[in-house]
């Protein structure tokens, strides 16, 4: 399960596996070893794949449902904005929570006027 997944979050994040390998410090080949199932990554590198994709390791191994379209899109997001300022990052999430907050209260109200 690992392998398929571990495509999956290669081909829909639009990473390389040259460019993962660098990301989370491991050799090219190992990641090319993961790609094709030759080889599953050890505890500490599968911990490594889950940080750096934002997933859980019971994603990893099947053992969880797959990321829905929302989340994927707001990973993807994330990544994105991997590179910005410790400034920038705090006011983008600021703003996302708030604009957040306003939706789920907005949401209430429509259920309630419609219960």
């Amino acid at each position: 399960m690992f392998t398929e997944r571990f495509n999956e979050l290669l081909k829909s994040r639009g990473i390389n596996a040259v460019t993962l390998a660098k990301k989370i410090g491991v050799p090219k080949s190992i990641v090319y070893e993961w790609k094709s199932g030759v080889r599953d990554p050890s505890l500490e590198n599968m911990l490594r794949v889950a940080d750096y994709f934002g997933v859980s390791l019971e994603y990893l191994t099947g053992r969880e449902d797959e990321e829905t379209d929302i989340e994927k899109e707001l990973l993807v997001l994330l990544r994105a904005a991997r590179d910005i300022s410790v400034e920038d990052h705090d006011a983008l999430v600021n703003s996302f929570k708030s604009n957040l907050n306003i939706y789920l209260r907005s949401n209430d109200r429509s259920k309630k006027e419609t219960d």
